[in-house]
Formats: structure tokens, sequence, C-alpha cells
């Protein structure tokens, strides 16, 4: 396989933008439909990223175990 060609796959493995705009409009229905809240788009989009939050937490509580293991 050429490079080229596993660029290509790599590039059609990607969600597209609109495949992108369309999942995050699916989730911020779902997020309204669960709280029961009407939040606009410009307030999903001031929040903070509390999953990228979590993530990063999470990430830094293992660093810490492992540290502490070794």
């Amino acid at each position: 396989m050429t490079l080229g060609q596993l660029v290509e796959q790599l590039a059609s493995e990607q969600p597209t933008a609109e495949q992108i705009a369309e999942r995050v409009a699916a989730d911020r229905q779902v997020v309204r439909d669960v709280i029961g809240l009407d939040i606009s788009d410009e307030e999903f989009d001031k929040a903070p990223d509390v999953l990228g939050n979590i993530y990063r937490i999470a990430a830094e509580k293992v660093r810490v175990a492992r540290g502490a293991a070794a």
C-alpha cells in the first residue's frame, strides 16, 4: 500500500465537518431533553469543556497512581 493510499484511507475514516456538526446538534438536543431546559447553542459554546476536564483529571490521577506504585 502506498503512502497516498494510506492517507486516503485515513481521510475516509474521519468524519466530515457536516457529520461532526450533525453529531454535535444531536448531542445537544439530548442534553436539552434530559435536563428539560432550552439551552441555546451560544450557551453551549460558552460552557466549559466538562468532559475534557474529567479526562484531564482522570489522566492526572492515573499518572500519580503509577508514580506511587513505582
